[in-house]
């Protein structure tokens, strides 16, 4: 699908793999229509099986109904990710935030997180607390005792809140399972670097933001598919290569894919540069983890550091990035520990530029009026499928599918990436999986 709108952001309607006839080109240019962004028909080429599945409609990502509906139904529904754990640590931390324009405010009580609403300006009367304008802060991390604004903070409403993987999340809403549901099999799947992701465990080396001119969901679903890489990231290829790549999804809010084996081509990211993270078990050495949790955040796990990159919408066309290069204490011992951990977090950084530039595209396209929706790829998006069928179960708010959890993949199941690799069929060369999906789109 990826591939499809890239055609479409570089050269607009004409570089459609299917010709829309004069008259439908016509009637959609002048229809002054709305959608209706609640009806089941709307979505139904997306509900059907990966194989014969399209795309979401192109106008979800800069419609503005749609965008409005999205943030009620989708993001404040859902257990969105809000803040590094490493962050708020230390008992006092107080840490302002946001979901999805509700704005929040994160505070560490004697080791327990908790989340508060801003209700009619409680905000304001906490100014004080901060260091300069409530808009110059959405990052800054604040120490102040919690006794110091006991008063202040009584007046907030209290969110639902909790943390897992060394993460913050917050359900807007109050309604979703709860978020050990939420992340299903994911922990215990990865249970070798629970120690390494509590709080304390991790290091936050290196920290950037983003600000993108594209719309959220475009960056996930980027995350989600890999047969970008040779065009888009040669570099990467030479560490993480596509015929290297297996889809890895188990019973959860989430979607993802593993590399193995890591090969030493000659990056900044190489496995061996650095120690590894001491629980991890020798068999996850030469393994990476790149793992989307639904709604807003996706992470590339490697034997010694985290990239880890969450959202913030701001609007249809607009997205806030904010990403955490992190590692663990034996690593910072490392030889040259500080040069290395530079050049990976300048190499991830140079992998997320290229991304946001073809997203930014992306955009773009998928405004053409003679685009409308792909088809996916079977055999390299099915993560992508995985997650616009979330996105459509919140946006239908029907009681049956509105907090679903999806079952794991038929095709995974959680062994040991090297013993599981081992012992499955030959795979298919990656040209000629990509030349029987070209055909299929075609035919179609």
């Amino acid at each position: 699908m990826l591939a499809l709108r890239r055609q479409v952001a570089r050269a607009g309607a004409g570089s459609l793999t299917r010709t829309l006839p004069v008259g439908t080109f016509l009637r959609r240019k002048f229809s002054t229509a709305a959608t209706d962004w609640t009806e089941q028909a709307v979505y139904s080429p997306t509900r059907t099986h990966v194989d014969d599945a399209y795309t979401l409609p192109g106008s979800v990502y800069s419609d503005e109904v749609f965008h409005g509906l999205e943030t009620q139904r989708v993001w404040h529904s859902s257990w969105v990710c809000v803040a590094e754990l490493a962050d708020m640590s230390n008992s006092g931390d107080v840490i302002p935030g946001d979901v999805a324009g509700t704005p929040i405010l994160l505070a560490n009580d004697g080791g327990h997180v908790r989340a508060f609403r801003n209700d009619g300006g409680a905000f304001d009367e906490m100014r004080g607390v901060f260091e300069g304008p409530l808009s110059d802060v959405t990052q800054v991390q604040v120490k102040r005792q919690l006794s110091d604004v006991s008063k202040q903070m009584s007046e907030l409403t209290p969110l639902r809140v909790g943390s897992a993987m060394g993460l913050v999340f917050v359900n807007v809403n109050g309604e979703a399972p709860t978020l050990t549901e939420w992340l299903g099999d994911l922990v215990p799947w990865l249970t070798d670097y629970e120690e390494a992701l509590k709080a304390g465990e991790l290091i936050a080396t290196h920290r950037t933001s983003y600000d993108i001119k594209a719309n959220w969901k475009l960056l996930i679903e980027n995350f989600l598919e890999y047969y970008h890489l040779p065009a888009v990231h040669p570099a990467l290829c030479n560490v993480s290569g596509v015929d290297e790549h297996q889809r890895y999804q188990g019973k959860g809010m989430y979607m993802g894919f593993a590399t193995h084996p890591l090969t030493v081509g000659g990056t900044a990211i190489d496995p061996g540069r650095l120690p590894p993270f001491p629980s991890v078990g020798a068999h996850r050495h030469k393994s990476a983890y790149h793992i989307s949790i639904f709604p807003n955040v996706f992470f590339s796990l490697y034997p010694e550091a985290f990239f880890r990159v969450r959202l913030s919408q701001s609007s249809p066309g607009r997205t806030l990035e904010h990403a955490t290069l992190q590692t663990h204490a034996a690593a910072l011992e490392a030889p040259n520990a500080s040069a290395i951990l530079q050049e990976i977090f300048a190499f991830w950084d140079n992998v997320n530029t290229e991304d946001i530039l073809i997203c930014e595209n992306v955009q773009e396209g998928t405004k053409s009026l003679g685009y409308n929706r792909g088809r996916f790829s079977f055999r390299f998006e099915e993560p992508l499928h995985r997650f616009q069928n979330m996105v459509v179960d919140k946006m239908l708010c029907e009681d049956e599918t509105r907090y679903r959890i999806p079952e794991g993949d038929e095709e995974t199941t959680f062994l040991d990436l090297s013993a599981q690799t081992s012992v499955s069929k030959p795979k298919e060369s990656t040209v000629a999986v990509a030349q029987r999906a070209r055909a299929a789109v075609m035919s179609s």
